[in-house]
């Protein structure tokens, strides 16, 4: 089940109809019609300097899941691909590199590459939110 949060766009057409006192009038008479308000700029789409920074932040955090779950798998490093995304993935865990040391390299790459993704996402909401307007 999803949930709408957002406001509907109104018809500029769409007018809205309030009740006056004075029901022994005709019914045309009894009501008034309001002019339908003008859309702001940025009222229902976000500023895209916010939305760019949202997306790097979960493209940071994303890749560094994907090279977490490769070496999680056991996935070939000799792959172009794999490769490119563990040296992408270590590029950007280079300022949590050993914040956390385990006997057991993988586990400390699990730990350290999380608490990197879990940053970086978090300042990429961060950013968003104070550049939104």
């Amino acid at each position: 089940m999803a949930v709408h949060l957002r406001r509907r766009h109104r018809d500029p057409a769409d007018t809205r109809v309030a009740p006056v006192a004075g029901a022994d009038r005709a019914p045309a008479e009894r009501t008034v019609v309001a002019p339908a308000r003008p859309a702001r700029r940025w009222r229902h789409r976000p500023n895209p300097v916010s939305r760019l920074l949202l997306g790097l932040g979960w493209a940071a955090a994303l890749i560094l899941l994907l090279g977490m779950l490769l070496t999680l798998s056991g996935a070939n490093p000799g792959n172009a691909l794999v490769d490119a995304t563990l040296d992408a993935g270590a590029w950007l865990a280079t300022p949590f590199h050993d914040l956390f040391t385990r006997p057991n390299p993988d586990h400390q790459l699990y730990l350290n590459w999380g608490i990197a993704a879990a940053v970086y996402y978090l300042l990429g909401r961060a950013l968003s939110w104070l550049t939104r307007f």
